[in-house]
């Protein structure tokens, strides 16, 4: 194969990525112009995550880090051509270029809403490329106009209620110590005020990032960059933090459900089914495996969302919620396409999903036969009277 193959390009790694200085053209300096390239911060001069402020990238085939090479625009039109123009001359894309990203921020003051976007091309080894973009949302500027006090009344109160619960939990847990994790609603609220409190941490984190990166913008006197990228990231991260938190005191509504006869039901179908239920998921998770690794080796060549196992599985699960491409499918394989597609109808569709309705309808006539035998003491506007009256001292 030396004969035929003449070169050898080898996939990026953590391990094999070039951290060198170079001079334009990538040429290998000497060693009086190494220490002179140590402070530089040249086109061809390397430059790690810490100086540029930037986290390790999940792109779409593989994960890199946060430094590289990097060409910064000017603020004029013409000088960034002429940079790029150097760039290009000086062969600063090569055969040895693995991803090349283009990174800006830009401000709305309208709506107070900042956008981090990263459009990120990454070459394979095969001569291939792919492109991508991630366009990310934030606001950094919270106390802006007449509701700004008001924000901070409700930030405030938030983190004050949040301090006192947990610790008022943490004594309860070194109280009872692992008797307290045995109920499932005291577990709950353990681990929901443990994600409220990291919600504060990370609120306070991004605030003092946002003031240092808001400091350097306005600070700025060159054609410098001030990257934006951690703090997006930082929101991302609090934004699901806190939507973990919505949804498990979302949870803990239903605790007060429990005084209706009727909604009370739903727990106890629940209850009734899980045994029947942990055996159906199991069978479920091995249909979909197979449906997922069958879709990935079918289509991961030709369309993007099955070019991976995590996208394959995503793409599936979509398709169980009704959002799918038949067209997509069926170009890609004539045949094989249309007959997955219509297979996974049948098996997850028609299938599973009736053998899964089957144990909740059986699991809820039964609790339905229950609960119509119980008294309506219950119900929550009774139960508040009962107490109250017997509060009051009336029989």
């Amino acid at each position: 194969m030396k004969e035929i193959v003449h070169h050898c390009r080898d996939a990026y790694s953590w391990t094999n990525d070039d951290t060198k200085d170079y001079l334009p053209g990538w040429t290998v300096p000497t060693d009086d112009q190494r220490e002179e390239l140590e402070d530089a911060e040249g086109a061809f001069v390397y430059q790690s995550s810490v100086k540029l402020k930037n986290a390790p990238y999940w792109g779409t085939v593989t994960t890199y880090k946060g430094g590289g090479y990097v060409l910064l625009t000017k603020r004029e039109a013409r000088r960034t051509e002429k940079a790029i123009k150097d760039a290009q001359d000086n062969g600063w894309l090569d055969q040895r270029t693995r991803a090349v990203f283009l990174e800006f921020t830009v401000y709305n003051p309208n709506v107070n809403l900042f956008a981090s976007v990263v459009l990120l091309t990454e070459f394979l080894t095969t001569g291939g490329a792919t492109a991508t973009a991630d366009i990310k949302i934030f606001r950094l500027l919270s106390y802006i106009g007449g509701w700004g006090l008001v924000v901070l009344i409700f930030e405030v109160t938030y983190a004050f209620f949040t301090l006192y619960f947990f610790v008022r939990c943490i004594s309860m847990v070194k109280k009872e110590r692992l008797r307290y994790f045995v109920n499932f609603w005291n577990l709950l609220e353990f681990i929901l005020l443990c994600f409220a409190v990291a919600c504060i941490v990370l609120y306070t984190f991004k605030h003092i990032l946002a003031e240092v990166a808001l400091t350097a913008l306005k600070d700025r006197t060159s054609d410098g960059f001030v990257n934006f990228q951690s703090l997006a990231l930082y929101d991302e991260v609090y934004g699901y933090v806190m939507s973990a938190v919505v949804y498990m005191a979302t949870i803990q509504f239903l605790k007060l459900l429990q005084f209706n006869k009727k909604m009370g039901m739903l727990g106890d179908t629940i209850k009734l089914a899980a045994k029947d239920l942990k055996v159906f998921s199991i069978a479920f998770l091995l249909y979909f495996m197979a449906f997922v690794v069958t879709g990935y080796l079918l289509f991961g060549q030709m369309i993007t969302t099955y070019n991976n196992i995590v996208g394959a599985a995503e793409s599936m699960f979509a398709f169980a919620l009704g959002a799918f491409d038949f067209e997509s499918m069926s170009d890609a394989q004539p045949i094989l396409g249309p007959i997955f597609f219509f297979s996974y109808i049948m098996v997850v569709y028609i299938g599973l999903m009736s053998i899964f309705l089957t144990i909740i309808g059986d699991s809820f006539s039964q609790v339905k036969d229950n609960v119509a035998l119980r008294s309506n003491e219950y119900e929550i506007v009774d139960f508040m009277w009962t107490r109250f009256k017997g509060l009051m001292g009336f029989s």
